[in-house]
């Protein structure tokens, strides 16, 4: 048994990889929400105190009426003038889904949140894109006495190399399961955005596997240019030559020479 195979069935978190929204953002998106109500309102007064009731009232229906399109547009997409302004978007916390028809009452109940789309997933987002690898050789597994010779390497940006003939855990002070066989290697990180038990890297003799084992900063494979999140506990096959990100580390697997 296997490490992945002692956690808890893959949850897929819908907030996985999601970056809260700031103060700032958070204000300042109200802020830009309400100068158009607030514009109207003030311009409602001010034509009333002036003896134009009709024209008051005008600008005051529209004035609720940016509100009401404003708190809709929330509720429907989870955005608005302000938080497209703001770079955020607004969800339900148990589902990372707009709130619809009952945003009032899961505002009042702090069921909703706010987060920053640029620094992290937008929440509608899917959790993890498919990804697409090449279909494997027609050839067996490659039997025991192969393994060395054919295993991986694990290339840390750190410059230290390992085979994978045999599983790899990496870590800032990682443990090896105690029922399978598998090395630990401890990677000094001195801005700690490696997890304890950061990820584990298997090798069945045909295919490369990763597992993130619940890390805090998470773990993502480099493909084309492009940064794809794994979700925690999932075991997930790799190219044959990948580069994997734990937090702010970066890992590059080959094939051996």
């Amino acid at each position: 048994m296997t490490t992945q195979d002692q956690t808890p069935s893959a949850h897929v978190d819908p907030l996985v990889l999601t970056a809260p929204a700031r103060a700032g953002q958070r204000i300042g998106a109200l802020a830009v929400d309400l100068v158009l109500p607030v514009a109207f309102a003030v311009l409602a007064a001010l034509v009333a105190a002036g003896g134009l009731g009709g024209l008051a009232w005008l600008c005051a229906l529209v004035a609720v009426g940016a509100i009401a399109a404003s708190i809709a547009m929330v509720a429907r997409t989870g955005l608005s003038l302000g938080r497209i302004a703001a770079g955020t978007r607004t969800v339900r916390r148990s589902t990372g889904a707009a709130a619809g028809a009952s945003l009032l009452s899961a505002f009042f109940s702090g069921g909703l949140r706010t987060f920053d789309i640029h620094r992290g997933r937008d929440p509608f987002a899917p959790a993890l894109t498919p990804l697409e690898f090449p279909a494997p050789e027609d050839r067996p597994i490659a039997p025991a006495r192969d393994s060395l010779r054919l295993a991986p390497i694990a290339e840390l940006d750190s410059g230290q190399r390992f085979s994978l003939a045999v599983p790899l855990v990496l870590g800032r002070n990682p443990s090896a399961p105690t029922d399978a066989p598998a090395d630990a290697y401890r990677w000094t990180d001195l801005s700690r955005t490696l997890s304890k038990s950061h990820a584990l890297l298997e090798w069945d003799g045909r295919l490369l596997w990763v597992t993130d084992l619940g890390s805090t900063n998470g773990t993502a494979l480099r493909t084309s240019g492009a940064r794809q999140p794994l979700l925690p506990h999932q075991r997930t096959p790799l190219p044959a030559e990948a580069t994997l990100e734990l937090g702010d580390r970066v890992v590059t697997v080959r094939a051996p020479a």
